[in-house]
């Protein structure tokens, strides 16, 4: 077994090292000092994963349902129970009528992904949901627009940069997505002590910004707006030969002037233009736009914008400005050729184009409960729990109920798993050989990391690679598939900590002579609800109702993490600005009432002066009763459709004490 590892929870993929005892047991894993990407930092839901894969609740056997209970069974017959089902549904109600979910776990799992890959050709369904609709669909759809495909993301140059603008992202706690810091948030330290500056964007003064740099506050759900009015401010430097679509933006910018994004982000005149003259004036600069604008109104929209503002700047592809990498561009080209990526699918329910072949999880719901053609009436769910995830958990458990087949192929029985008719129990990547495809395309270093298993599979443990494709080779009768799915991958052993790759190159990009795009008739409808949406985002005097913004937790995270040894924090407070507690007569350590339209929950709340008044922050994967998605607003009308993006930020809440007992 390897005693060095990298993590496989987010893109950061910090590499690590194992601590064992006289019999070799992996007791404990630490950041690696000597790894030449992440430096010696790690977060610790990384440093703490033993925990997780060790948990005394960890699925260890496949188990079937026999009336109300879900019985240990041997895995022929937990898998021929699926397979049956599985032909039968499709032999009656054709393709679609089998639905697949899969979580984020799956991203960072290399062959697990191909073979869901290989899983989904196998059943021809275009009804396929995943996790990123909860949190960077707008990112796909964005880039599917502004560079042709999803899969190609400026990253910023951090270890180059003069400025970086940072919206909605607190990567001291979380990292931060679709970018691979060099040393985590050593990186933005190191950013900071040669003299450059990090301005932090957000409603709340996060960890981040308490160790450096500039806040400014905006009202939730805002960032569109003051995307937009620096665009505006930037519109004189505008290149002879703009990209197709920018005059339509810039048009739409027109519209939200320094003085009118003011009053809607609460933001001062002055700070706007400050930071404008900022990304005018620096050598180098980078935006970098994180889950807070993503689960916005307008997160397709916002992302680009600042693309846009990046390009007009002249930092796209530029050293110290936002890098594209070759092997995005490579892995695209590759993608067009398989036809990945290329659904042109649309939603039963709500008429949603897919977007990376992924349809928004937000109507799943209701794919499940509306009659007619293609009802799913079956649902794989893959490393993820929806119904912890996914807003609308009421009328997700009551569609669920609903479906002839529920499978969830997990490390734990989740909440989805209580519900489910088979559970398939898988490895973690503690478990399992690895490379880190997901992560290379969003870092600036010249290494594949590559892993190879740090602990042996526990008790009746398959790997997500050996089940995808058993499913796949049994639905279709296809041999060959069956032959790759016994194949031993997990027990390769890898050279070292990866391989070198090519590393992103200032100007390659633009020597490509690809045309840019930022504009399309899916924006024009997006602009079109621009000043609606200004004004219900504007508070008015006598309105009492606060906004809701999520945060991550610096232990919590992801839905297999939920009630494990390392997430106790069960009743983890939200927060608020001490002036709204004191107009609800709220004492801070006692619980409160936070309701909207569809449900209420009780939470401890805590003061905080960073907390922009007029907002409540909860936190992010609480277990139970305590989590927030089971309130948020859901259904078509609750989805960004450009993207399939669900909104999840800036809800509008009304807050009370409850009648709970005070914290001691």
């Amino acid at each position: 077994m390897s005693d060095r590892t990298y993590c496989r929870i987010c893109e950061a993929a910090c590499g690590l090292v194992g601590v064992r005892d006289g019999t070799g047991r992996l007791l404990k894993l630490l950041p690696d000092r000597d790894h030449p990407t992440s430096r010696g930092f790690s977060c610790a839901k990384g440093t703490r994963f033993v925990e997780v894969a060790t948990h005394p609740d960890r699925l260890l056997s496949p188990k079937v349902r026999e009336g109300d209970r879900l019985v240990a069974r041997r895995w022929p017959e937990a898998m021929g129970r699926v397979v049956s089902e599985l032909v039968r549904l499709r032999a009656e109600h054709g393709p679609h009528a089998v639905g697949v979910y899969f979580g984020n776990p799956i991203a960072f799992n290399a062959t697990g992904s191909i073979a869901l890959l290989a899983l989904l050709r196998t059943l021809g369904t275009r009804n396929v949901f995943s996790a990123g609709s909860q949190d960077c669909a707008n990112k796909f759809a964005g880039a599917r627009l502004v560079h042709g495909s999803a899969l190609v993301h400026p990253i910023p140059d951090v270890e180059h940069t003069d400025l970086l603008v940072v919206l909605g992202s607190n990567p001291a706690v979380s990292q931060s997505s679709f970018v691979h810091l060099p040393g985590g948030f050593l990186a933005i330290l190191r950013l900071l002590e040669r003299g450059g500056d990090v301005v932090w964007v957000d409603p709340r003064r996060t960890e981040s910004a308490a160790r450096g740099g500039h806040h400014i506050a905006l009202r939730p759900g805002t960032d569109v707006f003051l995307l937009l009015a620096w665009l505006h401010e930037l519109r004189d430097l505008v290149p002879p030969s703009p990209a197709d679509g920018l005059a339509e933006l810039l048009a739409v910018a027109a519209r939200f002037p320094v003085a009118r994004a003011a009053a809607i982000t609460g933001l001062s005149e002055h700070a706007i233009v400050d930071v404008a003259v900022r990304l005018r004036r620096a050598r180098g600069a980078a935006l970098h736009l994180s889950v807070g604008v993503n689960q916005g109104p307008f997160g397709t929209l916002a992302y680009v914008a600042a693309q846009a503002i990046t390009f007009v700047t002249g930092n796209l592809d530029r050293r110290g400005g936002s890098l594209i990498h070759p092997l995005a561009l490579g892995g695209a080209s590759l993608f067009r050729r398989l036809g990945i990526g290329e659904s042109t699918a649309q939603s039963r329910v709500g008429g949603f184009r897919a977007v990376l072949d992924a349809l928004p999880a937000g109507v799943l719901a209701d794919e499940i409960t509306t009659e007619g053609p293609d009802r799913v009436r079956a649902l794989l769910v893959i490393a993820g729990d929806p119904l912890r995830s996914v807003p609308g958990e009421g009328a997700l458990r009551d569609a669920f109920a609903k479906l002839d087949l529920l499978v969830s192929i997990d490390l734990f029985e989740n909440e989805t798993g209580k519900l489910a008719d088979v559970l398939l129990p898988t490895t973690s990547w503690l478990e399992r050989w690895d490379f880190a495809t997901t992560t290379a395309t969003f870092q600036t270093s010249p290494l594949l990391q590559t892993a190879s298993p740090m602990s042996p599979a526990p008790g009746e443990t398959r790997s997500e690679h050996r089940i995808l494709l058993e499913l796949a080779a049994r639905v279709s009768g296809r041999r060959s598939l069956l032959a790759l799915s016994r194949m031993p991958v997990d027990r390769l052993r890898s050279p070292g900590v990866g391989v070198r790759v090519p590393v992103p190159t200032p100007g390659r990009y633009r020597e490509r002579g690809l045309r840019l795009r930022f504009f399309s008739d899916e924006l024009a409808a997006e602009a079109a609800r621009l000043d609606d949406e200004a004004a219900r985002l504007t508070p008015s005097p006598s309105s009492r109702a606060l906004s809701m913004i999520g945060r991550r937790r610096r232990i919590g995270h992801n839905g297999w993490l939920f009630g494990g040894v390392r997430d106790r924090h069960d009743d983890e407070p939200a927060s608020m600005h001490p002036r709204d507690l004191a107009q609800r007569a709220i004492t801070p350590g006692t619980h409160v009432r936070i309701a909207t339209e569809v449900g209420a929950i009780e939470l401890l709340v805590e003061a905080d002066e960073g907390v922009l008044p007029g907002t409540i922050v909860v936190p992010h994967g609480l277990p139970g009763a305590l989590n927030v998605n089971a309130i948020i607003p859901s259904g078509a009308e609750a989805i960004e459709r450009p993207s399939g993006q669900h909104r999840m930020t800036a809800i509008p809440v009304v807050v009370e004490p409850a009648h709970h007992v005070s914290r001691a």
